[in-house]
Order: structure tokens, then sequence, then C-alpha cells
């Protein structure tokens, strides 16, 4: 018994310096062990001489993580894209919107005749698509706010040139025509249009007026938009259109 005693008291007293190296050994793996539950990622194992050299490298990515953390949350912070708007505002600004009864545009003043009421049309993917170059028209749009401007001599089936005219008066030569007895469309120009102007889907709504000249009494078209950015689906027809 006494000697153990004088053996505890030694190991007392001994400095920490003289400990036996397999003491040393495992108590850093010990210690390493310990750590391991609040990092954020386990390092690879080390021989036991390098721990400390271990514990950097793992003090270093963790610096690493929340740098990547902080920039993160800063870019969290950046300027984001116009949110998206709840319905009932869209259809608020939709069912709003009174565009003048008959169009205003630079040029045209004293020269529109006969003009139809004004009437909106939401853009699709098929309108903006190079292969097809057509802005439909509601069949029972074109019949309500259209067909009341058409002479007995002007065929749909076969198209009727008409020019178009951009807010700007800039003009374009279009041609509106039915196709398969119930689309009807206009064609032609409509491919340049809507490329100068960037029109894009569900977002922009046009508006089409439809008038004749009283100078040359030929049919033509207005065609103006506006964009609703937060727009992102088609909205449902009977709510677009104008009474």
């Amino acid at each position: 018994m006494e000697k153990e005693d004088t053996k505890l008291m030694k190991l007392e007293i001994m400095d920490k310096d003289d400990y036996p190296e397999e003491l040393k050994e495992q108590g850093a793996a010990a210690l390493l062990l310990s750590c391991l539950p609040y990092t954020r990622k386990c390092p690879r194992v080390f021989p036991t001489q390098n721990l400390g050299a271990a514990v950097r490298r793992n003090h270093f990515d963790d610096k690493q993580g929340e740098d990547n953390s902080n920039a993160a949350a800063a870019a969290r912070n950046l300027p984001r894209k116009p949110p998206i708007r709840r319905s009932e505002e869209t259809l608020k600004l939709i069912g709003n919107y009174e565009p003048h009864e008959v169009p205003s545009i630079p040029g045209l003043n004293g020269i529109i005749g006969k003009c139809s009421k004004p009437f909106e049309k939401q853009l699709t993917e098929s309108d903006l698509r190079d292969d097809q170059s057509r802005l439909s028209i509601n069949k029972a749009d074109a019949q309500k706010y259209l067909y009341p401007l058409l002479n007995e001599d002007e065929n749909l089936a076969e198209g009727i040139s008409v020019t178009t005219y951009d807010p700007n008066g800039k003009e374009f030569a279009m041609v509106f025509k039915i196709w398969v007895s119930k689309i009807h469309v206009l064609i032609g120009g409509w491919k340049a249009f809507f490329h100068e102007h960037r029109l894009r889907k569900d977002q922009d709504f046009v508006t089409l007026w439809m008038f004749r000249r009283l100078d040359t009494k030929k049919l033509c078209f207005v065609i103006t938009w506006r964009s609703l950015p937060g727009v992102t689906t088609p909205i449902k027809r009977e709510r677009v259109r104008m009474n």
C-alpha cells in the first residue's frame, strides 16, 4: 500500500513535460474526440504529433465557413426582382384600366374615322414565337369590336392588308385574317413589331384599336401595351376582356 501511495505522489509532482509519451498521445486524442461534437465537420484522422496542426486547420475551415455564410447573407440583401403581385391586385389593375376611346398617336390626329372600342389581350408564348409570327385575337373580341368596321367586299379568309401603328406612330405592314374559320390573327409585320418593342409573354398586355382612315378609307390598327411585371401566368380570359 505504501508503494502505491509513493507512486501516486511521484505522479502528482511530476512535471507535465515528464509525462510518458503514450500518456501524452492518449490525452491529446481524448481532447480531440471531446471537441468533435462542436465542430462543423470532423477532421480527417491525423497522427497525434500533428494534432495541433489539425486543430488549426479545423479552425481555418470554420472561419471560411463563417465568411461564406456572411457572403451569402449579404447576397440575400441585394435588390430582388419585383415581387409577384397577388391575384387580387392584378385583377384590380386589369379591371380599372380604361384606355382612350380613340387612340392618341402622333401623326394620326384628324385622320381617324370610324374606330372600334379598345380591347386588351395578354400576350401568350405562342404570340411571341418566331416560327408562328402572329398575334392571335379572340374570336369574341373580333366579332364584337372589329366586324362592325368591315366592308362587304373585305374577306378575312383571304386576308385584309392593314397598317398598324405603334405608340410613336411608326407603321408596320400587317395582314388581318382568319385561320380555320375561328382563329383571327395579325400576321406579317407583327414579328418585327414585338421584337422591336421587346414584348414579353404574360406580363405585357396589348391594347388594340381598329379604325378606318378618313383620307384613304383603309383599315388600320393601333397597338399599345402596358407591363405588369408581377404577372407570370395567364389570367383567365373573361377577367381581361373589357365591356
